[in-house]
């Protein structure tokens, strides 16, 4: 008989999390180094005698230290934003590791890409006209809508006739005309049915349909067949399934684009999600608990502005009471301290006893964590901690003051 999951997930080096929080204060981002890594190496190693290139999609995380844990493990980078790009080329990452994806791009950055050096992935047969006038003969990527969408919410399905993403098959003959007309090579072509997919496998379902028209493109480099892996945010959920992403997707993919006439050509993965998830917790501290008639409110030092993913996803994270571990469970709304309904970690969420002052660790908070944050209300960014390898916490950023805050949002109009 398969044993029932646990009711609450266990935190990563409790203790370690404890200290760091009474050192730099809450609420605080401590992100392990060596679980980042870990999840570069278990890609490398799980592909590895393949053709194959690895890109961090660094949306999902930019912390400069993970970053250059990324990049010594050998991994590329996918970029959507100019800002991206400047903080690739100040941690002295070359362009020739650098894939550009844009969406809505303007001729300016489409111009200031181009003059990065990175590999332009382009998804609107106009924007691959624009990107034709201002770099005739340059090589490029297309993405492409192949119609299958996934994902753990709506909002992350990137395929699919919904979607704003991507040239849809139907404009193939249309786009290699003109790249044709300006001379555009296309070396690589992409597709991203979405995020937080639970089977590898379903990418291939998305990945068939650019092998099926590779034959096309005769100055075909590589496939791209996307990332969107997803980790086990709920107690007892899998680990996702690398082998299958090797056998399911990538082997078919090479097989096919072989049969195409591309035999030398390459696959591409670009996970974010997969590789700094669970590298990531926010520890919060417990300030208010507020009983009603059927439940009690758990008020935090944090909220919606520095985790967005539950109130913008419905999105699940497992919470742990660092200051309380073997208290017993109890059903709790822990809210944030935004001034918005919407403000919330969780809803009737079981978690050991919560007491004033206790410290709660927010799980598997790596992605789409601090990158999504913002200073809404005028609250300052939560601190960020890096944890070596070695069990050495850095303050790699450090919590800035209401009243610091207050000066930078004066700026130039502060009093004189």
């Amino acid at each position: 008989m398969t044993a029932p999951p646990p009711p609450v997930k266990p935190p990563p080096h409790p203790e370690l999390l404890r200290q760091a929080a009474e050192q730099f204060g809450t609420p605080l981002y401590v992100h392990f180094e060596g679980t980042v890594r870990e999840r570069c190496r278990a890609l490398v190693d799980a592909l590895g005698g393949l053709p194959v290139r690895v890109l961090y999609a660094l949306k999902a995380n930019a912390t400069p230290a993970l970053l250059r844990a990324v990049a010594d493990e050998g991994l590329g980078f996918d970029a959507v934003s100019p800002g991206e790009l400047a903080l690739l080329a100040a941690l002295g990452v070359g362009a020739d590791r650098v894939l550009y994806t844009a969406t809505s791009a303007s001729d300016a950055e489409l111009e200031a890409a181009a003059a990065s050096g990175a590999l332009l992935n382009l998804d609107d047969v106009e924007r691959v006209e624009a990107f034709g006038r201002i770099a005739p003969g340059a090589e490029v990527c297309l993405r492409f809508n192949t119609g299958i969408g996934a994902g753990h919410h709506r909002h992350v399905v990137t395929g699919g006739k919904e979607a704003k993403f991507g040239i849809p098959m139907d404009r193939v003959g249309q786009v290699l005309g003109v790249a044709a007309r300006h001379r555009l090579r296309v070396v690589g072509l992409h597709q991203h049915a979405g995020s937080g997919v639970a089977d590898p496998a379903d990418l291939w379902l998305a990945a068939r349909a650019l092998v099926e028209v590779a034959g096309g493109f005769p100055d075909l480099q590589f496939v791209n067949v996307g990332g969107g892996l997803g980790v086990p945010y709920r107690p007892g959920e899998a680990a996702v399934d690398l082998a299958r992403l090797r056998t399911a997707v990538v082997e078919r993919t090479l097989d096919g684009l072989a049969a195409a006439g591309h035999p030398d050509a390459e696959v591409w993965v670009e996970p974010g999600r997969y590789v700094v998830a669970e590298s990531g917790v926010l520890v919060v501290r417990v300030h208010t608990l507020k009983p009603t008639a059927d439940r009690v409110f758990a008020g935090t030092d944090s909220g919606f502005n520095q985790l967005l993913r539950p109130t913008l996803y419905d999105a699940y994270h497992a919470l742990a009471n660092l200051s309380n571990p073997d208290g017993p469970l109890r059903a709790y709304d822990v809210v944030g301290n935004v001034c918005e309904s919407g403000d919330l970690f969780a809803r009737q969420r079981e978690v050991q006893e919560l007491r004033r002052g206790d410290l709660l660790a927010v799980l598997d908070a790596g992605a789409y964590g601090v990158s999504m944050a913002s200073t809404y209300n005028l609250r300052p960014l939560p601190a960020e901690v890096v944890v070596r390898p070695d069990g050495r916490p850095d303050l790699v950023r450090p919590r800035l003051t209401a009243v610091q805050l207050a000066a930078a949002v004066l700026g130039g109009d502060g009093p004189s």
